[in-house]
C-alpha cells in the first residue's frame, strides 16, 4: 500500500495505481473537452449578452469556470504523479524524503529503471492499453 486517498475512498497501491492514473487522465481530458467545446459559447455570450437567456448563460459560464479550475488542479496533480512514476517513488517515499537535505536519494533509488520501464511497470507492457482501465 502506498497511501490512503480520501478522494477515491480507497488505498492506492501497486495493484490499483494504473486505475488511479487512468482516473486522473480521463478526468483531466473531460475537463479540457468541456473547456474547449464551451469556449465558443462563452465568447458569444460575453460579446452579445442579450442573445441568450440569462439562465443558460449562467450555467454555461459556471460550467466553464469550474471545468477550468478543475482542469488546472487535476492536470497539475497528474503531472506530479507522472513525476513520481518517472523517479519510481511512492507518495509516502516522496513525503518522507522531501525534507531531507541529502540529495543522494534521487540518484540511489534502487527501483528506478528509467522513465519508459517505470511507466510500463505501472501501466502495463502494451502502450495501446495504457489509457484503458482494465488489468495489466
Amino acid at each position: 500500500m502506498d497511501h490512503h486517498c480520501p478522494w477515491v475512498a480507497n488505498c492506492i497501491g501497486f495493484y490499483n495505481y494504473k486505475f488511479f492514473m487512468n482516473m486522473l487522465f480521463h478526468c483531466s481530458l473531460t475537463c479540457i473537452t468541456i473547456i474547449s467545446t464551451s469556449y465558443p459559447v462563452i465568447a458569444r455570450t460575453l460579446s452579445h449578452p442579450d442573445t441568450f437567456d440569462y439562465k443558460v448563460s449562467y450555467f454555461v459560464m459556471t460550467a466553464f469556470i469550474l471545468a477550468s479550475v478543475l482542469a488546472f488542479i487535476i492536470t497539475a496533480f497528474m503531472s506530479f504523479h507522472i513525476y513520481l512514476i518517472s523517479c519510481q517513488f511512492t507518495t509516502i517515499e516522496f513525503c518522507e524524503k522531501r525534507g531531507d537535505d541529502d540529495s543522494t536519494f534521487h540518484t540511489k533509488q534502487p527501483y528506478n529503471r528509467g522513465f519508459c520501464r517505470n511507466l510500463s511497470t505501472i501501466l502495463g507492457y502494451n502502450p495501446f492499453f495504457w489509457f484503458i482501465p482494465f488489468c495489466k
